[in-house]
């Protein structure tokens, strides 16, 4: 069983260190082309205010929090 001290020496581990380079496939860090699993930051990251619809992959999970924040702003998921 991990100790509370445990667990700050995993975190400070995983902070610390050296962060891991982005894909290869020259998409931005905001895209979300390719991506299987879309969180609530994700979406956001990509709709500006005045966004009517959101374009994602086909094969894409959007997580329930995401979904109900789509729903409340009334935009459209358009799957490509």
């Amino acid at each position: 069983m991990l100790t509370r001290d445990d667990v700050i020496d995993i975190i400070l581990e995983r902070l610390s260190a050296p962060a891991a380079p982005l894909p290869a496939r020259g998409r931005l860090a905001g895209d979300i082309r390719g991506r299987k699993f879309l969180s609530e930051y994700d979406i956001r990251k990509q709709l500006t205010v005045n966004s009517q619809e959101l374009k994602i992959p086909r094969d894409s999970i959007i997580s329930p929090l995401a979904e109900d924040w789509l729903t409340l702003r009334r935009i459209k998921i358009t799957r490509e």
